[in-house]
């Protein structure tokens, strides 16, 4: 794997940690990383004892190396405590503590918005929910469609299920399906699960099971624990 070396390298990871689909060979080294220091490791290594991806399952220790890696302004370690501080994730709830961890991670994502695909997709969530600011839905909706902009396919499966949804924005089948397959094209396995859900049901397309199957499969290939219960169920 090598050394983690900007922005670019981080969001492969990213995206490799969110969508469950990390090795253990690839935890291995974040470990040994983090424990020589490296911030973006010990955000890392703590997303993958938070979901259990090679290492325990333990809320605690995730606690423990987004700590650290918040100590040295890492904008997503700072995203995360402010979740835990929030809900209570291995730690006792603290709004005041939770407002002070999302207020510093939008400072930096403000920072980033150029140069981090999930700057402005944190940002989006931030505004979605109102973590650290007011809730503003224009101001999500304009920070997913920004993040999709610099090629961000968690943000393509936010926007697109808004769109299918119309949560926030008038339903409208034909974008949401234009943002899972831009999406599906960049392997993202949530992509591929809802679009196999789209052709299943014919949600604004030509039903196909057949299509459906395919794009089930390739998520479960991806190692998408939904995906797997989906072509169960065909």
């Amino acid at each position: 794997m090598g050394a983690m070396t900007g922005a670019a390298q981080d969001a492969v990871f990213e995206d490799s940690v969110t969508w469950g689909n990390i090795s253990a060979y690839q935890v291995e080294e974040f470990v040994g990383m983090a424990n020589r220091g490296h911030s973006s490791a010990q955000y890392f290594v703590g997303r993958c004892y938070f979901n259990g991806y090679h290492l325990p399952k333990d809320r605690y220790k995730a606690v423990e190396f987004w700590g650290k890696a918040a100590q040295k302004d890492h904008t997503e370690a700072l995203y995360y405590m402010g979740h835990c501080y929030k809900y209570g994730f291995g730690v006792e709830k603290n709004e005041a503590r939770s407002e002070e961890f999302f207020q510093k991670a939008i400072k930096w994502m403000e920072q980033e918005l150029e140069t981090d695909i999930y700057a402005p997709f944190y940002l989006a969530m931030c505004y979605n929910y109102g973590f650290g600011v007011p809730v503003d839905h224009n101001k999500s909706i304009a920070f997913l469609e920004k993040a999709a902009e610099l090629g961000n396919s968690q943000a393509m499966v936010e926007l697109a299920l808004e769109y299918l949804n119309g949560n926030n924005v008038p339903k409208d089948t034909a974008k949401a399906l234009e943002n899972l397959n831009k999406a599906v094209e960049k392997g993202n396995p949530q992509a591929q699960l809802h679009l196999g859900y789209c052709y299943l049901e014919g949600e604004g397309c030509v039903a196909d099971k057949a299509k459906a199957k395919e794009l089930f499969q390739r998520a479960a290939d991806n190692g998408l624990e939904a995906a797997k219960k989906a072509l169960s169920k065909l």
